[in-house]
């Protein structure tokens, strides 16, 4: 019995063992990937003039650089609480790129904003940015958090809150001049 036992045992214990070995093959040395040319491909269009394809890589932070942007972020949209929350319009242009506010400047956009509340019961006309600000930004972004941050590229990030369960867009920031600013979703 107790032979039958060790010989099982030898047996799985074999299985595993060679269950585990994995050949893996060796990364190949930088100088030889240096060594390898592509090949140069040519081509001309007579009759429409040459564009040139600009294939932009994803961006992939650096754990450094992911968590001292978050914290960058954290701070920033902490102290914008505080400047939304004293209705203080003056201040809260500081944060924005020219894009954002120009964006929601535009008059077709407030009037459409009038519109949505005007169906929702609300009197509010939004005519300009301050109003923007008053009625829409204090209401709705006075104490926002930011859960997650997620880099679109080098110089753009979406900023993420968590509502029920999930993930929302609170703000687009942009990259300028070394610090962040809220703006608007960029093209793609």
């Amino acid at each position: 019995m107790k032979m039958k036992l060790i010989a099982v045992l030898i047996v799985l214990l074999s299985v595993f063992s060679l269950s585990m070995c994995v050949t893996v093959d060796p990364e190949p040395e930088p100088a030889a990937l240096k060594s390898v040319a592509e090949p140069e491909v040519s081509v001309e269009i007579e009759s429409e003039p040459a564009v040139e394809a600009i294939v932009e890589e994803e961006f992939i932070p650096s754990k450094e650089l992911y968590t001292e942007t978050f914290s960058n972020i954290k701070f920033i949209i902490a102290n914008l609480n505080g400047v939304i929350s004293s209705k203080d319009y003056e201040t809260w242009l500081e944060y924005l790129t020219d894009d954002y506010i120009e964006y929601y400047s535009n008059p077709d956009r407030l009037s459409e904003y009038t519109e949505q509340y005007k169906q929702r019961g609300y009197k509010y006309s939004i005519e300009n940015l301050r109003d923007y600000f008053l009625y829409l930004v204090v209401i709705s972004r006075a104490n926002a958090v930011v859960d997650e941050i997620v880099f679109i590229d080098k110089f753009h990030i979406k900023a993420l809150t968590e509502i029920k369960g999930k993930l929302s867009v609170l703000y687009y920031l942009e990259k300028i001049e070394n610090s962040w600013k809220i703006g608007i979703k960029p093209e793609n």
